[in-house]
């Protein structure tokens, strides 16, 4: 092969995959971040079809640098904003942090700002619901426990399971939690925009 036509495939080769380059998870936007690391720590571990993406939506709004501190919400555009508020977040202050909202202040002492990181936050999340739902034998029971809550607390089973059926429609995993239906209709738009904006081109 003549040595300019090598020379003109390596760079058309070159050309044809910056697009990859150009759309990796390290300079991609905090929602398609959030967005990539939640399905692929799903497919990981064997969760259902849109679960794990469907509580980031309900816990941070798939925002991989998502803050709330002492019920305040913070959405910085970089990591290195949402490292100096975490930072500067008091040991007495309640702090939840990134893409699925890890209790920094439980999960991520001594001033570990893993949780900003969305693929270490979602395979964190996504392994600590596959070892509830083998603890408990059920997705809602799961989800509760991964929230603390009473085995009769539905609060966040529903907004989870809004949004859920954005995520993947007709799935049933969490069977059917008793929501009312203003607040469902009003959390599966808001889903609905933040996946679509998640998932459009940064």
């Amino acid at each position: 092969m003549p040595p300019g036509r090598w020379l003109g495939l390596t760079i058309g080769a070159f050309l044809l995959g910056a697009p990859l380059l150009l759309s990796s998870p390290a300079s991609a936007g905090p929602r398609s971040a959030c967005l990539d690391a939640a399905r692929a720590a799903e497919a990981r571990y064997d969760l259902p079809d849109g679960l794990l993406v469907a509580i980031a939506l309900a816990e941070s709004g798939l925002h991989a640098h998502a803050l709330n501190i002492d019920g305040r919400a913070y959405y910085p555009d970089s990591r290195a904003e949402a490292r100096r508020l975490l930072a500067g977040a008091s040991a007495r202050q309640s702090v939840m942090a990134g893409c699925v909202q890890v209790n920094a202040q439980v999960h991520a002492a001594n001033g570990s700002d893993w949780p900003l990181d969305p693929q270490k936050a979602a395979t964190w999340a996504a392994r600590y619901l596959r070892q509830q739902y083998e603890a408990s034998g059920n997705w809602p029971d799961a989800l509760r426990r991964w929230n603390g809550a009473g085995p009769a607390d539905n609060r966040l089973v529903c907004r989870v399971e809004a949004k859920l059926q954005v995520v993947a429609p007709g799935s049933t995993v969490l069977g059917e939690p008793s929501c009312g239906g203003t607040p469902m209709a009003r959390a599966r738009r808001d889903g609905r925009a933040l996946l679509e904006l998640a998932e459009a081109p940064d």
